[in-house]
């Protein structure tokens, strides 16, 4: 159960939805490299860094996802939920495990606030237990960002698709805030995270696998993870309504809503 706890995040991922290409992401895509500027559907170095660069460069985006996590002992489980990334670093996560476990997450810039069922409040994600909530891999900015940097590194899927892979050190850099010090023997996992592009250079599908270690000498055999997330909209959802087992809406408290109302006045 530990590992379970530690790798969850995984199956949090966004993409990216479609649309065209404003101006404001032309110049995006400038700063990211002239390949991001001159996309070809042929070069996965183009692929990642174009879709990477007009995604992050667009006011919002939504996606639904589907997640398996099979730990070492036990059986799968599998999840399922939507994200809705807002600019400039707000996020809203609803997702559920198999089995009932659901967890509804809000994080605006570097707080984040879990639902908490049983209380019927929101607390800070420290005080739930999951200070990584909207972090690494949950985050798609920061899934991103990490991929434009070692775009040069992508290998082709075929026309207007990539992948990149990562291992050792690079794969705790994504999951830093999911993974305790000490939890995977790093230099002994791997991952793999490939993105997928419509006829445009726009990302439309954002998948994600990994096959991790535990550090710790009595949990045998290997943690392994895969997930698909599917565009739903571009520019559309600027939030998620939560609601409870009722299907009554889980109103935000204030301390978020004036987070969240900071955030949107530093991006305007």
């Amino acid at each position: 159960m530990k590992v379970i706890a530690l790798v969850a995040a995984w199956a949090a991922a966004c993409g990216a939805p479609q649309g065209g290409l404003r101006p404001s992401e032309g110049a995006a895509a400038e700063r990211a490299g002239p390949q991001a500027a001159r996309y070809d559907p042929a070069d996965p170095r183009s692929v990642v860094e174009h879709v990477c660069a007009a995604t992050r460069a667009r006011k919002s985006y939504q996606t639904r996802f589907t997640a398996v996590l099979t730990p070492p002992e036990g059986d799968a489980i599998e999840y399922e939920g939507t994200c809705v990334w807002v600019r400039p670093g707000i996020l809203y996560i609803h997702y559920t495990a198999k089995g009932g476990d659901e967890k509804r997450i809000v994080r605006a810039g570097e707080k984040a606030w879990v639902y908490h069922s049983l209380l019927g409040e929101w607390v800070s994600a420290e005080d739930a237990g999951l200070s990584g909530a909207g972090r690494g891999i949950q985050n798609p900015d920061e899934v991103l960002s990490v991929l434009a940097r070692h775009a040069a590194a992508a290998r082709s899927l075929g026309p207007g698709g990539a992948a990149l892979e990562f291992s050792g050190d690079d794969i705790e850099k994504v999951m830093r805030e999911q993974a305790q010090a000490g939890s995977f023997a790093w230099k002994e996992s791997r991952a793999e995270i490939a993105v997928h592009a419509d006829a445009r250079g726009l990302l439309r599908k954002f998948e994600c696998r990994a096959d991790l270690k535990p550090a710790d000498p009595n949990l045998k055999g290997r943690v392994r993870y895969s997930g698909v997330f599917d565009v739903v909209s571009y520019d559309a959802a600027e939030s998620l309504t939560f609601r409870d087992e009722k299907g009554q809406e889980i109103p935000l408290s204030a301390e978020i809503r004036e987070a969240v109302e900071k955030a949107r006045k530093e991006n305007r």
